[in-house]
């Protein structure tokens, strides 16, 4: 998200400008540019990646929440007709905003606290004009994002993402190639969207609410982390037997179970929930 020229990261916004032109050239080698996309670089900072990255794709757009980094940036790229610089939070800007037309690549170099956030964010509300993601994080989220079962890393994150996409660790990054230092490790993943996400054909928001709910507590078997969840029926009996039909045991945690019975159990709720009013 920069070069290290200029004034100094703002804690507020999680900022870790990346420094390291090795990096940065391996970053932009992970995105395919053959596809005569629109590129989206997400926390656009400082202009290191930016500026890279205008030189390899026919249209960029860079963005940028900071009140002092986004107008620089822009006056740096005025005049590139192939570039613009939109300033605005990556927590809530839509493809209607942007100033190119879609479908989009997004690349990014996400603020720690909030990479989750934004990556769901883009998953759920860009629709078909998100293509792909290049996207780097703290590398215990990156880990969340492909874990799979009967790992400690696999959780809702991990469910949720890979319903929409499939999911890639390409690299780790070390902290020093970030300035200021950050005390963790980092790494690039690559997300590819699905032609049909797995929850194709049910109500999206009450997949995410089964898939939190049965991690609401972790610790717990899944059918007592459901019956404690909001927004779920909290009757055991009708919880353990939707778990019997979706063939999940009811003494398992919710760690331990892959996406496909998570899809089925969903599905099986939703048909409850169908069948009664007072079960919504």
């Amino acid at each position: 998200m920069g070069t290290e020229r200029g004034r100094s990261a703002k804690k507020s916004l999680g900022q870790n400008f990346l420094v390291d032109p090795g990096v940065i050239d391996r970053i932009v080698g992970s995105v395919d540019f053959g596809s005569g996309q629109t590129v989206v670089e997400v926390g656009a900072g400082r202009g290191a990646l930016t500026r890279v990255l205008a030189e390899r794709c026919d249209r960029l757009i860079g963005v940028e929440k900071d009140d002092s980094l986004a107008p620089r940036l822009a006056r740096e790229f005025q005049g590139n007709d192939r570039v613009a610089i939109l300033h605005s939070d990556a927590l809530t800007v839509l493809p209607g905003e942007m100033p190119f037309e879609g479908p989009y690549q997004v690349v990014g170099n996400l603020p720690y606290n909030i990479g989750g956030r934004i990556t769901m964010h883009l998953l759920e509300n860009w629709g078909a004009q998100l293509s792909s993601a290049t996207l780097m994080f703290q590398r215990e989220v990156a880990e969340r994002l492909a874990a799979g079962p009967e790992s400690r890393s696999y959780g809702a994150l991990s469910v949720l993402v890979q319903a929409f996409c499939e999911v890639w660790l390409l690299f780790g990054v070390p902290p020093e190639a970030f300035r200021p230092v950050p005390k963790v490790n980092s790494m690039v993943v690559r997300l590819q969207r699905r032609s049909l996400p797995l929850f194709d054909g049910l109500d999206y928001e009450f997949f995410r609410r089964t898939v939190h709910g049965a991690f609401h507590a972790r610790r717990k078997t899944v059918l007592n982390s459901l019956v404690l969840a909001p927004g779920l029926p909290g009757d055991a009996e009708l919880l353990r037997s939707a778990l019997e039909q979706a063939e999940i045991s009811s003494q398992l945690r919710a760690d331990a179970i892959p996406i496909e019975r998570y899809l089925a159990l969903a599905r099986v709720l939703d048909e409850h929930r169908s069948e009664g009013p007072g079960n919504d």
